[in-house]
């Protein structure tokens, strides 16, 4: 915040008022606008994940201009803290040598005291897998080596440690949290491989044929995969089709319980989302049955549970619409179901869904549509039973935005820029700036389907910019910070923009679809769903 000191007569004649004004403004500035003694944490958590204006997969690499506004309607929402989630390699791009992203550091470091400027805690969800960073590998390939590769997991430690460290020094550090979802991969990648050399290959160096020659007899594990075995080390990775399946799984709960044991001595009372859904196996005469991960719910040393609950939980998801009041009482037979096996310790719902759109799974429960606020409202009782806090996934709508640095934040980085257009500041922000005659192109794909953009166009006067997704082209006018909302039917390879005369391009979005927790839509209006929640949050005290 600038403040400009105003000199002599003009000064003086605004008195008592100017200065009580001034003084409110280095207030806030300062951070005192809202007092918090950070030294207890509170007993409730009231949380948003928050990733302003992008989404998770590139929040740390976009700019976030309203990252402080966006904090204090979080706070006056009734929310006490907020979620970050932090990609592993956008945060640490190599593992050999170890090397950090400096950027996402450092936006970390502006995100904790501008959340401890409005009293807002902060949980880290530690290890999200999917980011936008290019190294040419599959991100899920790293977070399987985690099991077994030394020099991946020294370079994981170090960054477990690097982040604790970082977000503990400003003092609102609530916690934080693994997910078995991010090292779940290594299942499906394991029960694909068949009874091959590379199956056989990993099964020794996962530890999964160590794990059974601890704990099963040969015979024992002959049964369950349906052929003799006449040896450990010709044990393979079980397919999806054999009871011996469920022995994959119950190897892979004994190592996320191991890992979080061992990830507690770097991040003190560092929690884990356990897997709340049961797997199908199959027993030796082909009768199917559920898998469930129970085992891991007490999260080792960990002080509570970490959970993700939505309304499809326990329900047969063929398209069911159900009242307020039946997805209540599922949801209590649910919770309680967990709570049964996480030695006495408090469930942090860190997302609850109480409705959800994501593309494929149009078939799961979901409330009816006029009771979606009731539900919320009424769930202030069951989320305080044996529950320590929740938290909310979009808080803001987002589109699944396909581009890396869509702000500009980095530069050039991910562009290409010709005839005189450069990424510049203007108006206190990253943007790029595009003369008439240049072009600003970007070689995001999405081939076949409809691709919604939006960006904005800033500058003195109003110019022609024609935005071009693949061969398909379309012309506006626009200027002064005007939001320009364009659909291109088929998608297509390369985003370009060109213009008549001199504009500055920012915010930009290509996304297929929009994520939806109805409480702020894409532009920041207030969505059906967002006093239900302010509700909850007053209940919830």
């Amino acid at each position: 915040m600038k403040i400009a000191f105003l000199k002599g007569k003009r000064y003086r004649r605004r008195g008592a008022a100017f200065l009580l004004a001034l003084a409110l403004c280095l207030l806030a500035a300062a951070g005192c606008g809202r007092k918090e003694d950070f030294s207890e944490k509170p007993k409730y958590l009231k949380s948003a994940t928050y990733c302003s204006d992008e989404w998770v997969v590139n929040f740390w690499n976009s700019e976030s201009d309203h990252l402080e506004e966006e904090l204090r309607q979080i706070a006056e929402d009734g929310f006490n803290s907020i979620i970050l989630v932090l990609p592993w390699r956008e945060f640490q791009p190599e593992t050999e040598p170890v090397s950090y992203n400096e950027y996402a550091l450092a936006k970390l470091d502006r995100v904790m005291e501008a959340a401890k400027a409005q009293g807002l805690w902060v949980s880290l969800r530690v290890g999200y897998t999917w980011d936008y960073w290019d190294d040419g590998t599959d991100v899920r390939a790293r977070f399987r080596e985690v099991m077994w590769d030394e020099t991946v997991q020294k370079a994981w430690d170090d960054y477990v440690k690097t982040i604790y460290e970082r977000a503990s020094s400003h003092g609102n550090l609530y916690g934080g949290f693994i997910t078995w979802e991010d090292f779940w991969s290594f299942t499906g990648y394991a029960s694909g491989l068949g009874n091959t050399q590379e199956s056989v290959e990993l099964a020794e160096l996962s530890g999964y044929a160590a794990y059974l020659r601890e704990n099963y007899s040969l015979e024992e594990i002959s049964a369950l995969y349906g052929e003799e075995m006449a040896d450990y080390e010709s044990l393979y990775m079980p397919g999806k089709t054999q009871p011996a399946l469920a022995l994959l799984y119950e190897f892979f709960d004994q190592w996320l319980n191991s890992f979080l044991a061992h990830n507690q001595e770097i991040f003190p009372d560092l929690s884990m989302e356990v897997r709340m859904d049961a797997d199908q196996v199959y027993d030796a005469n082909g009768e199917m049955y559920w898998y469930g991960h129970e085992v891991t719910y007490s999260c080792q040393d960990a002080s509570y549970t970490a959970l993700m609950y939505g309304v499809p939980i326990g329900h047969l998801n063929q398209g069911e619409r159900i009242t307020a009041e039946e997805a209540l009482a599922k949801s209590q037979q649910m919770l309680d179901q967990v709570l049964q096996n996480t030695d006495g310790k408090l469930l942090y719902i860190e997302q609850f869904l109480y409705m959800d759109n994501t593309p494929g799974f149009e078939n799961n429960a979901q409330v009816l549509d006029d009771q979606v606020d009731d539900y919320i409202v009424a769930m202030a009782d069951v989320l305080r039973d044996r529950i320590m806090g929740y938290g909310v996934w979009a808080y803001r709508n987002y589109g699944n935005n396909l581009l890396y640095n869509p702000q500009f934040a980095l530069g050039e980085n991910g562009w290409q820029l010709e005839g005189g257009a450069e990424v510049t500041e203007y108006n206190g922000s990253s943007q790029a700036m595009l003369p008439a005659g240049g072009t600003i192109r970007n070689d995001v794909a999405n081939e076949g389907s409809a691709t919604y953009l939006r960006f904005t166009v800033n500058g003195e006067e109003e110019v022609q910019v024609t935005a071009a997704l693949g061969a398909e082209e379309q012309t506006v006018t626009a200027g002064g910070g005007e939001l320009v909302e364009l659909t291109f039917a088929n998608g297509g390879t390369g985003l370009t923009f060109t213009s008549d005369g001199l504009c500055y391009i920012d915010n930009v979005k290509v996304y297929t679809r929009v994520q939806e927790g109805q409480l702020y839509d894409l532009d920041g209006n207030e969505g059906t769903c967002i006093e239900a929640i302010r509700t909850l949050n007053r209940k919830l005290r």
